[in-house]
């Protein structure tokens, strides 16, 4: 690295998340709930009223057998919820980046799918 180098203020600062590593904060959120729903990462891609792209990340929930009030209670004071997978997506990556990221990309290639995924320097910085 030069000296040149740090006399230039970065912008933003860009992630790249792979989807197993996305379930596996999934798991780690839902802490005991984890035991009693299967977790699916994925994303869907739509236009916004602009034309731009907009990836939407998907955490779908799927219970595993027949829930009691106690496992949907766990399941739910994680955050998360067994019935709205955008919301999911949503939570998880505010979680994991903050209120003011973006998803610039989802893509998928020999070793998988993953998200590029965009913080503004201040918040990187004041971590």
């Amino acid at each position: 690295m030069t000296n040149y180098l740090k006399q230039i203020e970065p912008v933003d600062v860009r992630y790249l998340i792979d989807l197993k590593e996305v379930k596996d904060i999934v798991a780690d959120m839902l802490g005991e709930g984890n035991s009693v729903v299967s977790i699916r990462v994925s994303y869907d891609e739509t236009d916004d009223e602009t034309g731009a792209e907009l990836i939407r990340p998907m955490v779908e929930l799927e219970e595993i057998s027949g829930l009691t009030e106690a496992d949907r209670h766990a399941v739910l004071s994680s955050g998360l919820n067994l019935d709205a997978p955008f919301d999911n997506g949503d939570q998880v990556f505010r979680t994991i980046f903050g209120p003011s990221h973006v998803i610039t990309a989802a893509t998928e290639d020999e070793d998988g799918s993953f998200f590029t995924v965009e913080v503004p320097y201040e918040e990187y910085r004041n971590l």
